[in-house]
């Protein structure tokens, strides 16, 4: 099932859709084809097929930028989730630069190709979320506001769509991140907004009937517990988990914010979920849980 950061998805439909994206010399079936098969491993986190499909794709067209977007949001979504080390976070930033050029010289050619817009506006919203987590602050403006601009392109006729909402509220709370300090850098662009704001933004696309809610209780999830707000993070844990139980990141994240709130024996028991899924791709999550099962046993 595809549903991880469905605009992903909305990209891929956007393509298939209009038909405007140029692969010239290329079997065009057999490449979407192969397209297809490495977002579906990827949304599965079965991640070596996907890495090995990407690359195939990578040598067969050099300057095709989904597969270096597909495959540097491995590490995002490891970052994201389960480790926000300055390896993954690096990683994430270095890999996600050959993506951000490669889209921005198809728009170039092509000015009215929507598919281009909103995967460069996803690209910059992320870069900007892992930026702000390391408190890269510069990098974290520069993005957002540029993902926020490329949004705000592709859906000025209708701003109160959902994938409007997620940016915008992407893009106020880490606004409303930047230290006071530096508060003039964004004063000087004419945004101001603080993190509650990307806070109603978030939840108006969680409650709405769109396949893109799934997104929103993601980030929100994740951003409620940056900000140490961990029954507001529960809240969302449970909603994704109970949709979505054999997504071991979930889980993982789900336990987390558990043992945050003190119940360390639900937070076993969810550990314990994801040890016997044993998911091959992320064995970090698999010996993570079996490290945090044996420092519960202790306490």
């Amino acid at each position: 099932m595809l549903f991880l950061l469905a605009g992903f998805l909305q990209m891929v439909e956007l393509h298939q859709a209009e038909k405007n994206f140029s692969l010239d010399n290329i079997d065009h079936s057999s490449y979407e084809f192969q397209l297809n098969s490495g977002i579906e491993a990827y949304y599965q986190t079965d991640w070596e097929t996907a890495r090995n499909i990407f690359n195939d794709m990578k040598m067969q067209n050099p300057d095709d930028p989904r597969p270096w977007f597909f495959k540097s949001m491995m590490p995002f979504l490891e970052y994201f989730f389960v480790d926000q080390s300055s390896e993954l976070a690096d990683e994430f930033l270095t890999m996600s630069e050959r993506a951000v050029d490669l889209s921005q010289k198809k728009l170039e050619e092509s000015p009215d190709d929507t598919t281009m817009v909103l995967m460069l506006s996803g690209l910059h919203g992320y870069r900007g979320l892992v930026a702000a987590g390391q408190n890269r602050h510069r990098i974290a403006l520069s993005s957002g506001l540029t993902g926020f601009n490329y949004t705000r392109k592709l859906l000025s006729i209708n701003s109160d769509r959902p994938d409007a909402r997620i940016g915008r509220g992407m893009f106020y709370y880490m606004i409303g991140s930047i230290p006071s300090g530096m508060r003039w850098a964004s004063n000087m662009i004419g945004f101001r907004a603080d993190i509650e704001d990307g806070f109603d933004e978030l939840k108006k696309a969680a409650e709405s009937d769109s396949y893109i809610s799934n997104d929103a209780k993601m980030m929100l999830m994740y951003l409620y517990d940056k900000e140490e707000r961990y029954k507001d993070a529960l809240y969302y844990a449970e909603m994704l988990t109970n949709a979505l139980p054999g997504n071991v990141i979930f889980l993982f994240k789900k336990a987390n914010i558990l043992e945050n709130l003190g119940n360390k024996s639900e937070a076993a028991d969810v550990y314990k979920k994801i040890v016997a899924k044993n998911n091959p791709s992320l064995e970090s999550i698999t010996r993570k849980s079996e490290e945090k099962i044996a420092e519960l046993k202790k306490s």
